[in-house]
């Protein structure tokens, strides 16, 4: 149970990236020289739409519990906390956005025939807000990981960094660029993503200088008195 409590975020996050592996390539592909609905009528009739969204979900999920089981475990550094916390409630909300992605199926044949699309148009709407937040968080996230951690973990947390830029800028930059063919950032954002949450799933957080769980004193870091037991200093 304590192995589980302590590394079990390891595997939630590892699930997350390999899901995420799944079902991205699978999406079906945009077409920037058609209107907004337009193609989201030609993606959301495509037979591939259910199944990488519900990949994509299934991998976003796994992330949020991953985070809150990081956070959880009391073995993360403890200036990551903060950061922990928001990635966890960052993805927390993004779940729900993923989900509406996914249901935005039903609604093909209105936009496909010019009817009401509440729940596509509601998933637009949250994308818009919700992928520069979880972005951000994500590679706040990462940021604080490889500042804490150091050494080789950096080059797990810049692919972190560079990850959640991409996402943070993607639905944006498709409102600024109505034109431009952005599929590849969307598509560099989710391999990125998983990189990131697979690579830090195996390095995991043991390090010299950070190996003390949440709120506990490292004894090294303490006086002793003479007969070498640590002393804690008085606040």
């Amino acid at each position: 149970m304590t192995t589980l409590r302590t590394h079990g975020w390891r595997l939630l996050l590892l699930g997350s990236g390999v899901f995420v592996m799944a079902g991205g390539p699978r999406h079906p592909e945009a077409d920037a020289s058609h209107p907004l609905r337009e193609e989201l009528a030609t993606m959301t009739a495509h037979p591939d739409w259910v199944p990488a969204h519900a990949l994509v979900l299934v991998s976003a999920v796994l992330l949020t519990l991953g985070l809150w089981a990081a956070r959880a475990s009391g073995t993360w550094p403890l200036s990551t906390r903060r950061s922990l916390t928001v990635g966890a409630l960052a993805t927390s909300v993004y779940v729900v956005e993923a989900v509406l992605h996914l249901a935005a199926v039903v609604d093909s044949h209105a936009l496909a025939h010019g009817g009401a699309a509440p729940v596509a148009f509601t998933h637009v709407g949250l994308s818009i807000v919700l992928y520069p937040v979880t972005g951000l968080a994500i590679a706040g996230l990462a940021l604080s990981y490889g500042r804490a951690l150091g050494g080789w973990r950096r080059a797990v947390a810049a692919v972190g960094v560079v990850a959640g830029l991409a996402q943070a800028v993607s639905v944006p930059l498709t409102l600024v660029l109505p034109d431009a063919e952005l599929s590849p950032v969307f598509a560099a954002a989710g391999i990125l993503t998983a990189v990131w949450a697979m690579g830090t799933a195996i390095a995991g957080v043991r390090s010299p200088r950070t190996s003390t769980p949440h709120g506990a004193a490292s004894a090294e870091a303490l006086p002793s008195n003479a007969a070498g037991v640590p002393q804690r200093v008085p606040a």
